[in-house]
């Protein structure tokens, strides 16, 4: 684990409201659900059409409450700046924490390419997570082979969806962030 956030107090206690709306994250019957169908091919075919388009919309209206009350899953939205656009682009996603930071992983659910985001967090690592009602700011840092070892088991905690999807993964290894907190 890496330093703590640094004195800042307005970050402090914006990580600290995050860990006690985390705490609030309890498995649901819908969560035993996605669990199943999640990794299913038919169902991130509907998905990747609409959770990219609906999901930001639901959990800012809700401040993230549809991701914990209705879907039981650490989710966040993660704004970047596109690549090629310079245009803000928010990208809802599972998460994993390691102390203060947010890890993400880019899957794109066992698909052949990486997904967008992963471009703009590689040409700006600049971002922001929206967790619940808060955003906090974020510098986004590459994990290594050794790092992306290390923490996988998180992800496969969060959501066993992650592992079947690393099966079908045979000539990429997905790109895995470390978003560090910072005022």
């Amino acid at each position: 684990m890496d330093e703590p956030v640094d004195g800042d107090g307005a970050l402090r206690a914006q990580l600290d409201r995050i860990a006690a709306y985390e705490a609030g994250i309890k498995q649901t019957f819908m969560n035993r659900v996605l669990r199943k169908v999640g990794p299913t091919r038919p169902f991130i075919a509907v998905y990747r059409r609409l959770g990219p388009r609906i999901d930001p919309w639901l959990i800012r209206r809700t401040g993230g409450q549809i991701a914990t009350k209705f879907y039981g899953f650490p989710a966040l939205l993660l704004v970047t700046t596109g690549a090629k656009s310079g245009q803000r682009r928010t990208s809802p996603l599972l998460y994993a924490r390691d102390g203060d930071d947010f890890l993400i992983v880019g899957t794109n659910f066992g698909t052949t390419h990486h997904p967008a985001w992963t471009a703009n967090l590689n040409a700006d690592p600049e971002a922001e997570v929206v967790v619940g009602e808060d955003t906090v700011r974020v510098r986004a840092e590459r994990c290594d082979a050794e790092e992306f070892a290390r923490m996988w088991p998180k992800f496969s905690a969060v959501y066993g969806g992650y592992d079947t999807y690393l099966e079908r993964l045979t000539d990429r290894t997905p790109r895995m962030y470390r978003c560090r907190p910072h005022a």
